[in-house]
């Protein structure tokens, strides 16, 4: 007698949610994948300050007073990896408590 499989065993059950995570995983991986150019990586304004976690008006703030370098491309803003990892050493400040 053949054994019928439903959406409600737990075996199915399982295989769904592992194919939820996969694809969520793939999205994000998608959503941060930033390709090289030039041997730069590059991230938006948007996403600075995500990382930051400062308003987007901080990170124009930082812009007007030129701490960190950026590009202007038809009005979107770009910032190189590489400048913002410069921007946070010059700002370290350890704490000797």
């Amino acid at each position: 007698m053949k054994e019928t499989i439903t959406a409600t065993d737990p075996r199915i059950m399982r295989l769904t949610t592992q194919t939820d995570d996969i694809t969520a995983m793939c999205q994000q991986l998608k959503d941060e994948y930033h390709p090289l150019l030039h041997g730069k990586r590059f991230i938006t304004d948007a996403m600075l300050s995500k990382l930051l976690g400062v308003s987007r008006r901080t990170t124009q703030d930082y812009r007007d007073r030129d701490l960190i370098p950026y590009y202007r491309l038809d009005g979107k803003i770009l910032y190189a990896e590489e400048d913002i990892e410069i921007f946070l050493q010059s700002n370290y400040r350890p704490n000797f408590d």
